[in-house]
């Protein structure tokens, strides 16, 4: 009786968990059937299919950095060909921008992304950011070197290694053993404290990325409260990022890289 139930509680759990097996599979194989053909169509300079290649990879949810690297890239690539009125006219620029963004917030330690970011930025009138200390600088390049899994995987090496050290600091006899695991496991023990502040202030930063980007065709208006009536203070073209303080009916406040605020159409910008 008991094995009798047993067996139909295995085909109970297969028969549930076997379809959303499969599902995620056949996901994952068209997703990289996707990503042939994006690749293929990138190499021949069609930038339109890449794009949708790319772009149906992120609808299926299989997206990551590199699936951002190349729709980033290949926006990048229409929006400078020769046959456009004039550069980035169908807001490819601010698609880019908002890739490369993604890309780096999947992977901040991608330099080509990161590099060409900044090509990419270039190309708009966004403003320079509030010049940071040698600190703070510091600080957020060394977060930016991994992920929070980087991070948190570093600190959890370094305590094993941390307490290892200690325990053979306990157990050994030899004076010369102890002192080096003595002063090993200090500064080792640093390095966890240090990797596990970044690790936290990564996840942090994380889940509370408010970043968006400017979508549009060249500008669009920034005004002084909720109401396009109201005085334009500025015009950010595409691919500017700002950040999203608030949001009120069909519209958000962002906040410029210099600091100052402004009321934007929602459907003007989008989350990074």
């Amino acid at each position: 009786m008991k094995r009798t139930i047993a067996y139909i509680l295995i085909i109970v759990a297969s028969a549930v968990l076997c379809p959303s097996q499969l599902v995620a599979a056949d996901s994952r194989t068209t997703a990289e059937a996707h990503w042939q053909e994006g690749i293929a169509a990138y190499e021949s300079r069609n930038y339109d299919a890449a794009i949708d290649s790319f772009r149906q990879i992120v609808l299926l949810g299989e997206a990551s950095a590199d699936v951002y690297y190349n729709l980033a890239n290949a926006y990048f690539k229409r929006g400078q060909q020769p046959t456009l009125s004039r550069p980035f006219s169908g807001g490819e620029l601010g698609n880019a921008v908002l890739n490369y963004h993604r890309a780096l917030k999947l992977n901040p330690a991608m330099e080509d992304a990161r590099y060409n970011l900044e090509l990419a930025v270039d190309h708009t009138n966004d403003t320079d950011g509030v010049p940071q200390s040698f600190i703070s600088t510091l600080w957020h390049g060394l977060r930016n070197a991994m992920t929070t899994n980087g991070w948190t995987i570093t600190s959890i090496v370094m305590l094993a290694c941390t307490l290892t050290l200690v325990m053979i600091y306990l157990l050994s006899e030899r004076i010369a053993v102890r002192k080096v695991c003595f002063f090993s496991a200090l500064v080792i023990a640093l390095g966890f404290a240090v990797s596990t502040l970044l690790a936290t202030s990564s996840h942090y930063a994380a889940i509370n990325d408010n970043r968006a980007v400017v979508q549009c065709s060249d500008t669009t208006p920034v005004h002084a409260s909720p109401d396009s009536a109201s005085k334009i203070i500025r015009q950010p073209s595409q691919g500017v990022t700002v950040r999203i303080s608030r949001n009120h009916g069909e519209w958000s406040e962002i906040v410029f890289a210099d600091g100052e605020k402004g009321w934007i159409r929602s459907s003007a910008v989008e989350m990074v």
